[in-house]
C-alpha cells in the first residue's frame, strides 16, 4: 500500500511525554487533571504539526484518495461489506465515507434512524455513488437492543463482513448508567462494544480478511488500571477518569481478543487493532461543562475530522497483501504503530478486563 507517511514533528516528544505521564497515573490520584493534560499537550502539539506541517491539507487528500483507489483496484468484483457505529457524525462519517468510496456496503449504525439516513444523503450528494450505504438503528448503552442488531444483521444474510469500525463513544459527561446499570462512558465505549464485536465475530471471520478497528485515545495513558468497584454507582465518578478507564478498556480489550484469536482459533484471519484520532473537532465535547460552549474557536487548535479519521481510513482499506493484512493487537496513531500505555501489555489486567465483561454481559469469546 503505497503512502507518502511521514511521521509528524510531534511523535517522538508526544510518545516520550505520554509514556511519562502513564507512568505518573500509578500513583497520581486525580485522573481527571492527567486526562486534561494530555488534551493540553494534544493541542499544543497540534499547532506545532500545523505550523511545521503547513501542507498537511493537501496530504492528507492525496493520501485517502490513494487509499481508496488502491483497495478498489484490489477488490474489484469482489463483496465488500462494512459497519461503522457512530458513522453518522464527526469522525465515522469521514471513515464510512472513505469506505463507500472504496466499493464497500457500509452500515451506518447508529441510534437514530434519521440522523443516519442524513449522513447517507449527504455520502450520496458528495460522491455520487447512489445504494453502497445504508442505516440501521444501535444503542450501545442497551446490550438487549445489540444483541437485537446483530440477529438483525445477520437475517439480512450478507455472506460476511470484512471491516467492523467501532467508532461510537461518549465523553465527559454527567454520570448516568446504561440501561444495563453500568457507568455510560464504559458501558458504550467498552462494554457495548465488546458485545457488539463478538456477537458478529463469525460473520467476520467467513471475510477474506476480518478487519476490527477500535478508535480509543490517549485519554488511555491518564490511568494505569481500571476500577471496576466504581462502575455501579456515582461514589467517586469522575468525568474524565472514567473516559480514561474506557479508553484503556478499549485497547485492553484489543490485546486480549488478539491473544485469543491466536491461540484459540489460529486459522483465523480477523485482525483487531486501535487507533488514537487525536484531539479532533466534533461532537464528542457537545457535553463537556468547559469546552462545549467554545466549539467554535477550538477548531482552531484541534484536528478536522477528515484528519483524526485517516487511522481508521488506513486501517480498514489497506489492500490484500499489505503489511496491515498480518498486523493485529497493535495501537496507531498518525497511521503508524505506536507505543501505548504499557498498563494493556499486563497479561493479567487484559484477563481482569475479560472477566469483568463476561461477567457484565453474559458474552464470551466464540468463533
Amino acid at each position: 500500500m503505497t503512502t507518502d507517511i511521514v511521521a509528524p514533528p510531534r511523535a517522538k516528544l508526544y510518545d516520550k511525554l505520554l509514556l511519562k505521564l502513564a507512568r505518573k497515573a500509578q500513583s497520581w490520584r486525580k485522573l481527571s487533571v492527567l486526562t486534561a493534560a494530555v488534551g493540553v499537550l494534544e493541542c499544543t502539539l497540534n499547532i506545532w504539526q500545523f505550523i511545521k506541517q503547513p501542507d498537511l491539507k493537501s496530504r492528507t487528500t492525496r493520501r485517502r484518495q490513494l487509499w481508496i483507489d488502491q483497495a478498489k483496484a484490489a477488490n474489484a468484483g469482489k463483496t465488500r461489506i462494512a459497519l461503522v457505529t457512530g458513522g453518522n457524525t464527526g469522525l465515522g462519517y469521514e471513515t464510512a465515507k472513505a469506505l463507500v468510496e472504496a466499493g464497500y456496503l457500509t452500515i451506518i449504525a447508529c441510534r437514530s434512524v434519521g440522523k443516519g439516513q442524513e449522513a447517507v444523503d449527504r455520502i450520496e450528494k458528495s460522491t455520487g455513488i447512489k445504494g453502497m450505504a445504508i442505516v440501521m438503528s444501535l444503542d450501545l448503552s442497551s446490550q438487549e437492543n445489540i444483541k437485537a442488531f446483530i440477529r438483525d444483521f445477520k437475517d439480512l444474510n450478507y455472506p460476511h463482513l470484512d471491516v467492523l469500525v467501532n467508532n461510537a463513544g461518549v465523553m465527559d459527561i454527567p454520570f448516568m448508567l446504561t440501561k444495563d446499570g453500568y457507568e455510560m462512558q464504559f458501558g458504550v465505549n467498552h462494554l457495548g462494544h465488546y458485545v457488539l464485536t463478538l456477537g458478529l465475530l463469525q460473520q467476520l471471520n467467513k471475510a477474506e480478511q476480518g478487519r476490527i478497528v477500535i478508535l480509543t485515545s490517549g485519554a488511555m495513558f491518564s490511568s494505569s488500571n481500571i476500577r471496576y468497584d466504581r462502575l455501579q454507582s456515582s461514589v467517586g465518578y469522575s468525568r474524565l477518569g472514567h473516559y480514561s478507564y474506557s479508553k484503556l478498556a478499549n485497547m485492553l480489550f484489543i490485546k486480549a481478543l488478539d491473544r485469543r484469536l491466536r491461540e484459540q482459533a489460529p486459522s483465523s484471519k480477523i485482525t483487531i487493532n486501535g487507533c488514537h484520532p487525536g484531539t479532533c473537532h466534533t461532537e464528542l465535547f457537545r457535553s463537556s461543562k468547559y469546552l462545549g460552549p467554545i466549539q467554535a474557536p477550538l477548531a482552531l487548535v484541534f484536528r478536522s475530522p477528515l484528519f483524526g479519521a485517516m487511522s481508521s481510513i488506513y486501517l480498514a482499506l489497506a489492500p490484500p497483501g499489505h503489511e496491515l493484512e498480518s498486523t493485529s493487537g497493535e495501537y496507531f496513531f498518525d497511521q503508524a504503530p505506536r507505543e501505548p500505555n504499557p498498563a494493556v501489555n499486563d497479561l493479567e489486567q487484559q484477563d481482569l478486563l475479560w472477566q469483568k465483561s463476561v461477567e457484565f454481559t453474559g458474552v464470551d469469546f466464540k468463533l
